[in-house]
């Protein structure tokens, strides 16, 4: 007994049919909507390490935003080894180009980075776009750490 697909297959009148569908089914395929990609900005804390002015951090900001910030400031509190408050910095890391990875250093901290336990993002102060558009930065931003510090929000 030989089964359908092989009957279709095998029929070369049958050939160019089966050609024009999986040709089409390809087409349909390509041509489907395809899900949308979320946006997002992305911290990472890669780095820190004491220098002659303190504590040196370095930071990778990932913007998915599919636009450029012209603005982008971070209002960082830090912790000492005890959990008590110890300082307080504002910090600009713009421009972030849109879909691109920057790489940003900036002084955390006058002592040595061994008394920073824990970094809290308490705002983003400033978030904005080109054309002078205001965005909430804070809500979409997520945050990581391959430091001994905490980092969150």
């Amino acid at each position: 007994m030989v089964n359908f697909a092989s009957q279709v297959i095998g029929n070369p009148a049958m050939r160019p049919v089966t050609i024009c569908f999986i040709l089409l089914l390809t087409l349909c395929s390509w041509l489907a909507p395809r899900p949308a990609v979320a946006e997002s900005l992305d911290l990472e804390l890669n780095k820190i390490e004491d220098g002659p002015q303190g504590c040196l951090a370095t930071v990778l900001i990932g913007n998915h935003l599919g636009q450029t910030l012209e603005r982008f400031q971070l209002d960082l509190v830090l912790f000492n080894g005890k959990g008590v408050l110890s300082d307080r910095i504002l910090i600009d890391l713009a421009p972030l180009p849109r879909n691109r990875t920057t790489i940003a250093s900036f002084p955390l901290h006058g002592g040595g980075c061994a008394e920073v336990s824990r970094i809290l993002l308490r705002d983003v102060p400033a978030c904005r776009a080109q054309g002078d558009k205001n965005m909430d930065c804070l809500s979409t931003l997520a945050i990581s750490t391959r430091t001994a510090i905490s980092f969150g929000k």
